[in-house]
């Protein structure tokens, strides 16, 4: 830790400022709960859902201590399934083939060419 009072100020406002967030996070919950279903949006048809990983907790980082938080075993939220950790989660989908966006979307240089309209920029300041 720290002896500085400007750190530990700083901390306290962030903590606080988290504090209020999570407070904001639970309250949406539960006032979209009130309207809806436990899990929203509940107008997304079910049965169209990816339900193979509608319960999956994918652990994409180093170590399994993520195993043991409740979000990845056990009865899920809404009662409809059980949660499952997947220790090494597969990659899904496939390797884009990205070209680049034209120009006129974002003024994107063109490769080999000198970025778009800075032959008409005038970097000169007048001389005061």
């Amino acid at each position: 830790m720290t002896n500085d009072p400007g750190v530990k100020d700083m901390l306290s406002f962030l903590i606080a400022r988290d504090t209020m967030h999570q407070n904001q996070w639970m309250a949406s919950i539960e006032e979209l709960e009130q309207k809806q279903d436990p899990i929203v949006p509940s107008t997304f048809p079910h049965q169209l859902q990816k339900n193979e990983v509608a319960y999956s907790f994918m652990n994409f980082s180093n170590g399994i201590e993520s195993a043991q938080g409740r979000w990845a075993n056990g009865r899920s939220m809404d009662g409809k399934s059980n949660f499952e950790y997947i220790t090494s989660p597969e990659l899904m989908g496939q390797v884009p083939a990205l070209i680049q966006a034209p120009a006129y979307v974002h003024d994107s240089p063109i490769p080999g060419q000198p970025p778009p309209m800075t032959n008409q920029a005038n970097f000169s300041q007048p001389l005061q």
